[in-house]
């Protein structure tokens, strides 16, 4: 079957964008696996369960091709730390499945490729077992928003050393809120969803998830929206360690510099970085006015005493450890609080030694 050309078109801006997140956060991610001198961890599995053809029509690497060339840069270490890797590639549609195959075909190194053809949930449900084993990324590039359903966003969370990544049609939930598949799986208030401003329906998406967090369980999500066309789609990103919301919040905020969040102007403020106003106040976006107030606040009125937790408060708002600091140092400039001994710092997950924020 070599030579399959199956492909449409080139990857659209929308799906460059997220490839380029999911990139730069796998970059970030497989360091702390495969580099590690004595890993915790000795199987590692990275999974992509909708991972389409492989490549587009210009020859640009797609999600299996990008995870393979991350692993791939990582095989001596991989080999000298006696780690098992293995890369899972599912393609439901037969046609994109048998271009993935010839995609893959002959790469061969210090892992394990495997390919499905399979249903979705049967084959998540197969080796969940072994995820509970294992460290784990899983990338959930739906098409749609049926398959991330509150019952299996619960089961993912509940593993202990797994990130994921999922991207998900978030104009769907406004546009089919009132239909009885959607409500069987998402109760959302269909007359709610139309009064949400179009372009923050992700926002709305992520706190469903959120909600499904239990109330003593500390976990973390992020999102990241991508306009495309007319539609809002986007990612949200999960985690239970502070180092990886640190990480993928980096990368968020390094793909969109001014509100960490999205490809297009979320809030409709039309800030232009190369052209700033004459008065800067108008170029700092409501977001982030609005953290530094918050935060701000709760230190004035007490509810945030110590260091880490203004760390954790940043983390869950979406911000940098950096925009925390700006904060807590305007703070001592204007003798609200007395100096930190030690700012906040990308490391600060290893620090079990807290400090006070005295006023």
């Amino acid at each position: 079957m070599a030579g399959r050309n199956l492909f449409r078109k080139p990857f659209d801006e929308g799906t460059v964008v997220k490839l380029k997140i999911y990139t730069d956060y796998l970059k970030e991610w497989a360091p702390v696996f495969f580099s590690k001198k004595e890993p915790i961890w000795k199987t590692v599995q990275i999974f992509d369960f909708f991972a389409g053809q492989g490549k587009d029509s210009l020859n640009k690497p797609g999600s299996p091709l990008i995870a393979l060339n991350v692993v791939r840069s990582f095989e001596k270490v991989i080999l000298s730390r006696g780690l098992t890797v293995i890369l899972h590639f599912n393609e439901l549609e037969e046609d994109n499945y048998l271009s993935l195959r010839d995609c893959l075909a002959g790469i061969e190194g210090n892992f394990i490729i495997k390919t499905y053809n399979r249903d979705f949930k049967s084959l998540f449900n197969e080796y969940y077992e072994s995820m509970k084993h294992s460290a784990n990324f899983l990338f959930l590039d739906q098409n749609g928003i049926k398959e991330i359903t509150s019952e299996l966003f619960v089961k993912i969370i509940a593993l202990k050393q797994t990130d994921f990544l999922f991207f998900i049609s978030s104009s769907y939930f406004r546009r089919f809120a009132n239909t009885p598949e959607f409500q069987k799986h998402f109760p959302f208030d269909p007359v709610e969803m139309q009064t949400i401003d179009y372009y923050h329906i992700h926002r709305k998406v992520l706190a469903h998830y959120k909600s499904l967090i239990p109330r003593n369980k500390v976990y973390y999500l992020a999102p990241f929206s991508i306009k495309k066309e007319r539609n809002i789609y986007g990612l949200i990103f999960g985690t239970r360690h502070t180092l990886g919301i640190e990480k993928f919040l980096s990368v968020a905020w390094k793909n969109d510099r001014l509100r960490g969040e999205a490809n297009y102007d979320i809030d409709s403020e039309r800030i232009n970085e190369q052209t700033p106003s004459l008065f800067p106040e108008f170029d700092i976006p409501s977001k982030r006015e609005f953290f530094e107030k918050k935060l701000r606040q709760r230190i004035l009125e007490g509810e945030i005493k110590m260091r880490n937790q203004a760390y954790l408060f940043t983390l869950n708002e979406g911000f940098l450890l950096k925009d925390a600091n700006t904060v807590l140092r305007k703070m001592v400039a204007e003798k609200k609080i007395k100096s930190v001994i030690d700012y906040i710092s990308t490391d600060l997950h290893k620090n079990r030694k807290d400090v006070p924020i005295i006023i």
